[in-house]
Parts: structure tokens; C-alpha cells; sequence
């Protein structure tokens, strides 16, 4: 029996969503994007992001369920705090 290496798998799943598959496999070979993915893990880091899925909401973590109803109400506290933020006084410093 066979088995598939990891790249020939992603290369066969890139196939499969429709991705062009040269391409794919001489980005995956030539660790094309290596970089861009070392800093999102860097920056997962520095957020203290652990896991997926993870969330932001206008740059604040969300930390509550991922839910439609749970979602969308920290979607509109944020866009409330966003207004309350904007329509404050502005103070001497």
C-alpha cells in the first residue's frame, strides 16, 4: 500500500476546490508564502490566540460563543461603543 505524502494530498484538495494546481504546487515547493504565514502566526501569538476559530470585532477579542445570536450582538455592542466613542466630547490633555 501506498500512502500519499502531505503535499501530494493539499496538491489533490487544491485540485479539488478548483485551484490551479501547478501553481499551487510550486508555491507549496517553494515555500512561496512562508513568510506571510510566519507572521500570522507571530501576530496569533501577540494575541494570545491559541486556537481556532477565532474572533475580532473591531479589534477587541471576542470571547463569547460563536453563534449567529452571539455574534451579532457583540457585532452591534461594538458598533455602539464605536458610536459612543465618535460622538464624545473631546478632552484636553
Amino acid at each position: 500500500m501506498v500512502v500519499p505524502t502531505m503535499s501530494s494530498l493539499l496538491i489533490k484538495y487544491a485540485g479539488e476546490l478548483g485551484l490551479d494546481q501547478k501553481r499551487f504546487h510550486d508555491d507549496l515547493m517553494s515555500q512561496a508564502h512562508a513568510s506571510r504565514i510566519d507572521s500570522d502566526i507571530d501576530s496569533a501569538d501577540n494575541s494570545g490566540v491559541s486556537g481556532t476559530p477565532t474572533f475580532f470585532i473591531n479589534g477587541r477579542r471576542h470571547y463569547g460563543a460563536y453563534d449567529i445570536t452571539a455574534l451579532t450582538a457583540a457585532i452591534r455592542m461594538a458598533r455602539a461603543r464605536a458610536r459612543l466613542d465618535r460622538d464624545a466630547p473631546a478632552t484636553r490633555q
